[in-house]
């Protein structure tokens, strides 16, 4: 990993290259239609979070960023499952099933967090944490641990 780029940070972006345009043999390794679809939602979604994230941090922020945030995060769980089941392969499709479950259980547990946030502060979005120290220093940490507890309780 360390031969593509600085420290190897630019892995992922080979590693994605190489499932894009990586020759197929007529018969060998195809996938269908399903399982391509479910790799360009996944690359689709990832640049998603990095718009959500640059929205949040550029100052731009509507009142819905984190309900975009949330919807994002559901979505990675359907196309968990077309990869797998796309792949004509059942140890991937196990795989991918748990890989999903994961994901929907993070995802609840993110869920429950966000409106708990959102009904202290009144809005969903990010602004309205930033213009309130006083939930940033008595609130957060409270559902950090909360947040930590499930994702433990999850693994």
């Amino acid at each position: 990993p360390n031969k593509v780029g600085l420290f190897g940070l630019l892995q992922s972006f080979a590693d994605l290259l190489k499932l894009i345009i990586k020759f197929k043999v007529m018969f060998f390794q195809n996938r269908t239609w399903l399982s391509w679809l479910g790799v360009y939602l996944l690359v689709f979604l990832s640049c998603g979070y990095c718009v959500v994230l640059a929205l949040a941090y550029s100052g731009i922020s509507s009142n819905y960023l984190m309900l975009w945030f949330l919807i994002l995060t559901s979505i990675t769980g359907y196309s968990l499952l077309s990869v797998g089941w796309g792949s004509h392969n059942k140890f991937a499709l196990l795989s991918c099933v748990r890989s999903a479950f994961g994901s929907i259980s993070f995802e609840a547990c993110f869920m429950c967090v966000v409106i708990m946030v959102a009904v202290i502060v009144g809005t969903y979005g990010v602004g309205g944490l930033i213009s309130s120290a006083w939930l940033v220093n008595l609130v957060l940490p409270l559902v950090y641990g909360l947040w930590l507890v499930g994702i433990l309780c999850d693994c």
